[in-house]
C-alpha cells in the first residue's frame, strides 16, 4: 500500500510572480537549510546533467529565492520541467528520513513540481512544449468522450463482465498502446478462477493532467470511483503502476477515502500463486537457465513501496535464474520516461537515462529485464532498439501467462 505523505492544502494556493504562501516558504526553507543534499546523487536527471537546479534542492531553493524577491515564477519555467517525478528525492530527504510523516513535514517534491507547473499554466506563462502536453491531454479526453466500445476493444473475445466485487481497472495507455498486458492479466485471473469485471467507460488517468489541469484529473477520478462503486467493487486490481499511485496517493488526497480496496496485480498474483490457484508448467529445455533481472518501476518502488511480490513471482517461474538488484540500489534507476511529461519535454535526457538502465542490466549478464509497468516496457523497448543493447524488456504478465500455458 502506498505511504501517504503529508497532505499540504497550501499547494492549492496559486503562486503569482513573487507571491508564495508562507507555509510553502517554510517547506522550501526546510530543504534549503539542508547541507547533506542527499537528493542530488539519487536523482537520475542530476546523474546525467550534473545541474543542481534540476534537483529537489534546486527546486525548493529557487522558490525560496523568488519569495525573497530574487526572481519571479517565470524564471524557473524551464528548470521545473527537469523532473521525472520518480520520487527518489522524497525518500532520501532527511525531512522524510528522520521525521517521517509524524510532524507532517515530509518533503513532497513530486507534488511541488506538479503544483508549480500548473501555476505556470494558470498564469499563462507555460513552459517549452507545453502545447504538446495539452495535445496529449486532449487526446485522452477524446477517448473518454468517444464510443464506449473503443475503451474495451482490448478485451474482445474474452467475455468479461462489467460489474463484480472484484474489478480490473484498465487505463487508456494499456487499452490502446499495450493491449497484450491487460489481455494477459484477464487471461491469468480467469484461469485462476477469479470472478471479476471491467469498466465499460473508465475515466482518463495520466500524469500530464496533474501537470496542467488538476480539476479535470479530479473530475475523472470522481468518475472512476463512482463507476467502480456502482459496479459493486470491493476490490480493485490495478495493472498500471501509475494508476496505483493515482488511486492510493492522489485520489485519497483530492477525493477522500476510497470505498474499496486497491491492490496491484503482482500482489494479487503472488496471493494466487501461494494458495495454489496459479500453477506453472515445467520449463522446456530451451527455457532452462534463462537469466533475468527485474526493473523496479519508480512508482511502485519509490512512491508505493511494492517491491517483494514481483520478485516472489519471478522466483517461482520455471527455468529462470534470477539475478537481483535490490530496491534501494534502484532508487537511482529509472527507465527515463518519467511519471508524466518528461520524455516529451526532454527526449535526449530520457533516452540517456533509459540506455544507462539497460546497460546496467547487460552488465549483469542477463538476457531479459522483467518489468511490471507498461510505460517502462514501452520506453525500454524503444531505447533498446536505438542503443543496440542486447537486453529484451519483457512484462512480468507475459512470463506468467507463458508459464501457465496461456500465450
Amino acid at each position: 500500500m502506498s505511504q501517504q505523505l503529508s497532505s499540504k492544502p497550501f499547494y492549492d494556493e496559486k503562486i503569482e510572480g513573487t507571491i508564495i504562501p508562507l507555509p510553502l516558504i517554510k517547506d522550501c526553507y526546510a530543504v534549503f537549510a539542508c547541507r547533506h543534499k542527499f537528493c542530488r546523487e539519487v536523482c537520475p536527471v542530476y546523474q546525467d546533467d550534473r545541474d543542481e537546479s534540476h534537483t529537489s534542492y534546486g527546486f525548493h531553493t529557487a522558490l525560496l529565492g523568488i519569495s525573497q524577491g530574487m526572481g519571479e515564477l517565470a524564471d524557473i519555467r524551464e528548470t521545473i520541467t527537469n523532473c521525472l517525478e520518480c520520487g527518489a528525492c522524497e525518500l532520501r530527504c532527511p525531512n522524510t528520513l528522520f521525521g517521517g510523516d509524524f510532524y507532517g513535514a515530509s518533503t513532497t517534491t513530486v507534488d511541488l513540481v506538479r503544483k508549480v507547473r500548473r501555476d505556470l499554466v494558470a498564469s499563462e506563462i507555460g513552459f517549452e512544449k507545453y502545447e504538446e502536453i495539452v495535445a496529449t491531454v486532449d487526446r485522452y479526453i477524446a477517448y473518454f468522450e468517444g464510443p464506449e466500445g473503443d475503451l474495451t476493444k482490448w478485451a474482445d473475445g474474452l467475455n468479461l463482465a462489467t460489474s463484480g466485487e472484484t474489478m480490473l481497472f484498465v487505463d487508456y495507455f494499456n487499452a490502446f498502446e499495450t493491449t497484450d498486458i491487460p489481455r494477459n492479466a484477464a487471461k491469468i485471473l480467469t484461469a485462476a478462477g477469479v470472478d471479476f469485471g471491467i469498466l465499460p467507460r473508465p475515466g482518463a488517468t495520466l500524469g500530464e493532467l496533474l501537470d496542467v489541469n488538476l480539476e479535470t484529473f479530479v473530475e475523472m477520478g470522481r468518475h472512476n470511483v463512482a463507476a467502480l462503486e456502482q459496479a459493486g467493487a470491493k476490490r480493485v486490481i490495478i495493472i498500471n503502476p501509475h494508476d496505483y499511485t493515482y488511486f492510493t496517493r492522489d485520489y485519497t488526497t483530492h477525493i477522500g477515502e476510497l470505498p474499496f480496496e486497491v491492490v496491484f496485480i503482482t500482489d494479487v498474483l503472488e496471493e494466487l500463486t501461494n494458495n495454489g490457484q496459479i500453477v506453472f508448467g515445467e520449463a522446456t529445455a530451451s527455457e532452462v537457465f534463462s537469466k533475468v533481472s527485474y526493473h523496479d518501476p519508480c512508482t511502485l518502488n519509490k512512491i508505493c513501496g511494492i517491491t517483494e511480490s514481483p520478485r516472489s513471482i519471478i522466483g517461482k517461474l520455471p527455468g529462470v535464474t534470477y539475478i537481483d538488484v535490490t530496491p534501494v540500489e534502484q532508487w537511482s534507476y529509472c527507465c527515463g520516461k518519467g511519471n508524466a511529461s518528461f520524455k516529451t519535454l526532454h527526449p535526449d535526457t530520457s533516452y540517456k537515462i533509459g540506455a544507462k538502465r539497460l546497460q546496467a542490466a547487460a552488465d549483469l549478464g542477463v538476457s531479459q529485464l522483467v518489468l511490471a509497468c507498461p510505460h517502462c516496457k514501452d520506453q525500454l523497448t524503444d531505447v533498446g532498439a536505438r542503443s543496440g543493447v542486447a537486453i529484451e524488456p519483457v512484462h512480468i504478465l507475459t512470463l506468467v501467462a507463458q508459464a501457465m500455458g496461456l500465450d
